[in-house]
């Protein structure tokens, strides 16, 4: 049961509603570093940076090194969630 509650507290933290709105900003503008993805979204390139080292741990963020900069990139950006 313990196992099972972890679950769905990664699955609400990690895909909450502002990573997913997150990830949207990344698909609609391709943002060409963290810097320019936290202008876009108003918030601190530091918060910014740790949202999108957890969501990369995860898969669902891809970072690239172009030049001097890490691109954010989502790979993925729609969920299902199934309970069984």
């Amino acid at each position: 049961m313990r196992k099972r509650l972890a679950r769905c507290n990664f699955f609400a933290e990690v895909l909450s509603d502002d990573n997913r709105a997150l990830l949207k900003v990344i698909t609609e503008t391709a943002p060409e570093s963290i810097s320019a993805l936290a202008r876009a979204t108003g918030r601190s390139p530091g918060n910014i940076s740790r949202t999108l080292k957890t969501l990369s741990n995860y898969g669902i963020v891809e970072m690239r090194r172009e030049n001097r900069h890490m691109r954010p990139v989502a790979k993925a950006t729609e969920f299902r969630i199934v309970a069984a």
